[in-house]
């Protein structure tokens, strides 16, 4: 090779290699995951924000997921489901029950005393998720789907001891089923979601409300409630869903998908029971000793029981007429009816 022959080539290569330095490094893809939640509840402290980052890592920048708390992007929280079914925004963090109609086959966790505590709960819904649920979610991917701890009564005045308290009071409803509850021990429900509490609670236009506890510190409504019932495993539990418009999941590079699924699914629900149930603990310590904070007894606990029993027939009946394998899924779920 000659001296210009040479020149010419390192001329070549040195062009190539600059070329290659100025390429510009594959963009990452930004998920946007919308909720209700301000950023200091706890399901966004420590299951949203470490998920994103997880991802973010996992897929070595390729996917960026950017939270949008408190409705920032706009619409209310019922919506919020039909905005990542539609691709309005790619993911959210929501409850099927504020929609319950929407769900029938979810209204199954919603059921009075199916399970003792929310582990148990998650696990009954990642069950009968396949193939019992999953045509609920159509056109989503699930990312996440759990059971609340134990919910709970709260009260503007004392806290109550029995159902017999309940008779002809407002009280705020998580769900369709579990406004049934409430109807069947007297009381007058109010469907509204958990945002819509404080300010009820604080002007009167509700008595009280049916919440898990968690609520007492993420919506700050020991503020305003004086009085707190622990009922014990006897009501229905709301369900808490993240899922991924399914049309995005699918844009996304398989690895990038693999690397999603392996930090979703059923460990990641189980996760977010344990924070809530912790959650709870903590909610209640901070309320004992400034309200009035009682436990139900036993006795009034199997009372209330005999009382919603028939609600889980009435359940069965509607759910069959719609065609939906209501005891199928009650026998997968490992309830013995």
């Amino acid at each position: 090779m000659t001296k210009l022959e040479r020149v010419f080539v390192a001329m070549i290569l040195g062009t190539a290699l600059l070329a290659g330095g100025m390429a510009p490094s594959r963009a990452a893809q930004e998920l946007r995951l919308s909720t209700f939640v301000p950023p200091v509840h706890v399901i966004y402290r420590e299951i949203l924000v470490p998920w994103a980052a997880e991802v973010e890592k996992a897929t070595k920048g390729e996917v960026k997921v950017t939270l949008y708390p408190s409705m920032q992007l706009g619409g209310k929280p019922p919506e919020l489901f039909r905005q990542a079914q539609d691709g309005v925004v790619d993911l959210v963090f929501t409850l099927p029950g504020y929609t319950s109609p929407a769900f029938p086959r979810t209204q199954l966790i919603e059921l009075p005393g199916l399970k003792p505590d929310g582990l148990a709960a998650t696990n009954m819904m990642w069950d009968v998720l396949d193939p019992y649920l999953l045509p609920e979610y159509a056109g989503t991917k699930v990312i996440a789907l759990w059971g609340a701890e134990d919910a709970g009564l709260m009260s503007r005045g004392k806290a109550f001891r029995s159902m017999d308290d309940l008779k002809g009071l407002r009280l705020r409803a998580p769900s369709a089923q579990q406004a049934k509850q409430l109807q069947a021990m007297g009381s007058v429900p109010i469907a509204a979601p958990i945002t819509e509490v404080y300010p009820g609670l604080e002007r009167g236009t509700m008595d009280g409300a049916m919440v898990p506890f968690t609520t007492i510190l993420d919506f700050r409504l020991g503020e305003v409630a004086r009085g707190f019932t622990i009922s014990g495993p006897i009501f229905g539990r709301s369900a808490f869903l993240i899922v991924m418009n399914q049309k995005k999941y699918e844009s996304l590079s398989p690895a990038a998908r693999a690397a999603i699924d392996k930090l979703s699914g059923r460990g990641l629900s189980l996760k977010a029971t344990e924070v809530y149930i912790k959650r709870a603990e903590e909610a209640v310590k901070s309320v004992r000793g400034k309200a009035d904070v009682v436990t139900l007894s036993a006795a009034e606990q199997q009372r209330i029981g005999r009382t919603l029993r028939p609600i889980i027939d009435e359940w069965i009946k509607e759910s069959e007429s719609k065609g939906i394998p209501a005891r199928e899924m009650l026998k997968r779920a490992g309830y013995a009816h």
